[in-house]
Parts: structure tokens; sequence; C-alpha cells
């Protein structure tokens, strides 16, 4: 629909060029205007909804980060547990042969 409006609006354009100031050109300016209008809304409507696909891509970007975020803090705490065993094994096993 659009780029019959665009389409149009152009050859209406072309043959006012041809035309004496006359009712002719005033009913095909109005024509431009109103499929300009048609191609406005069109374009608007597009924005909108790129709009929302963003707002929703940015709302799942948003839930990843946060889920990284989490698996990134509980690797954090078994890796800290981790080196907590271990110091606690080797403290034990210095407080053994220590003992020995």
């Amino acid at each position: 629909m659009t780029n019959d409006a665009i389409g149009q609006s152009s050859d209406n354009a072309n043959a006012a060029q041809q035309d004496v100031i006359t009712q002719d050109i005033l009913k095909k300016m109005a024509v431009q205007n109103f499929q300009t209008a048609v191609v406005s809304k069109s374009i608007h409507a597009e924005a909108q909804k790129q709009s929302r696909s963003l707002a929703a891509a940015n709302i799942n970007l948003a839930d990843i980060s946060g889920r990284m975020d989490e698996q990134a803090r509980l690797e954090q705490q078994e890796s800290n547990a981790a080196a907590r065993e271990i110091l606690q094994s080797a403290a034990a096993l210095d407080s053994y042969w220590k003992n020995q």
C-alpha cells in the first residue's frame, strides 16, 4: 500500500507539471496530501513495531544478563567452597604431621 501511494504521488506530481493551475491540480494536491499521510502513518506504525520489538529484546537481554550474573555468583561460591575445603584439608594434614 505504501509503495502504491508513493508511486501514485510521484505520478500525480509529474502530471501536475503539465497542468495549468486549475481545480484538477488542487485535486491532485489533495490526493498527494492524503498519500503522504498514508505513508507517514505506515512509517509511524513500523516505528512503533520496532520500538516494541526492541523493548522485548531489551527485556530478554536483561533477563539473560541477570541469569548470567546469578550463574557467575554460584560458580564463585562453588570455587570459594572448594578453596576452603582445600585449606581445611591442608591445615588438618599440617596439624597431623606436627603431632607425629
